[in-house]
């Protein structure tokens, strides 16, 4: 028998708000270090307008009443070819749950998600240096195809 709690999926409801607000916190300190937007009321905001949005998604993992993981994507259009494809935003399991197939379900869930609308192709995108979402990318298919470079101005450190 596992010492890891069992858990269940299902969409993202008002009730969630608050939980999910503190985990999009948690995913800003790694994907923005340098300034991290923690503001819970912030992402209450934003998860609202996603709940609202008819071309998006998300869901929860839920583990003896509590949410411990939540994943989104919403549909975009390429403007160039109108292709439809899904940008699969955020994906977040509490460190008490990790290594239990959480992220395996809730990203099963995101591509069932993308198959019932004909989304030909999912795209996520990371820090360069977040190596361990880089291996849940790779381990459930997504396979690197872009480099994004970004140059400071201002503040350069060290720079010349």
């Amino acid at each position: 028998m596992s010492d890891k709690p069992s858990f269940r999926l299902r969409p993202l409801e008002e009730k969630d708000l608050e939980t999910v607000a503190v985990f999009e916190g948690e995913i800003a300190k790694i994907s923005f270090p340098e300034d991290p937007i923690t503001d819970t009321n912030f992402y209450v905001k934003k998860l609202k307008q996603l709940m609202a949005n008819k071309d998006a998604a998300a869901f929860v993992a839920e583990s003896g009443g509590e949410v411990v993981g939540w994943a989104n994507v919403s549909q975009r259009q390429n403007f160039i070819t109108k292709e439809k494809y899904a940008d699969f935003h955020s994906i977040y399991v509490a460190p008490s749950q990790r290594g239990g197939g959480v992220v395996a379900a809730l990203v099963e869930a995101v591509f069932d998600h993308c198959r019932q609308r004909n989304m030909g192709k999912v795209v996520f995108r990371t820090r360069a240096d977040n190596e361990r979402m880089k291996s849940v990318l790779a381990r459930v298919g997504f396979v690197p195809t872009q480099i994004y470079y970004e140059k400071t101005f201002g503040k350069e450190k060290g720079g010349d």
